[in-house]
């Protein structure tokens, strides 16, 4: 199973302008006067009709990194088993996990480096 502190995203030449129009949000909590941080949320992972598991992906504006989070959506914590997957038996949910975020990963045009 990947871990996720070994992976790094990119793309190049991201403008405020691209971060909103493909469904960023401006991050009042992460922002300061000196830096200007967007996230993306979309759901990984649902139990019914409701979501237990949410992607962040964070840019801050004049990088080209994209950070990669997972939150639990009831506790508003991190994911645990998404970056200690080598602790436990959480393959099935994992892999769930990647393949949706790297079919946005995909579809934003956001590189693995």
């Amino acid at each position: 199973m990947k871990n996720v502190s070994d992976l790094k995203y990119v793309r190049s030449n991201i403008t405020s302008e691209w971060l909103l129009s493909n469904g960023f949000r401006y991050n009042r909590l992460f922002s300061d006067e000196d830096t200007d941080v967007f996230t993306y949320r979309f759901p990984v992972h649902k139990c019914e009709r409701f979501v237990i598991l949410e992607c962040e992906l964070r840019v801050i504006l004049g990088e080209d990194r994209i950070f990669v989070d997972v939150y639990d959506r009831n506790t508003i914590n991190r994911y645990a088993p998404f970056y200690y997957c080598e602790y436990g038996n959480y393959d099935k949910i994992l892999n769930e996990i990647w393949i949706k975020i790297n079919k946005v990963i995909k579809k934003l045009g956001i590189e693995k480096e």
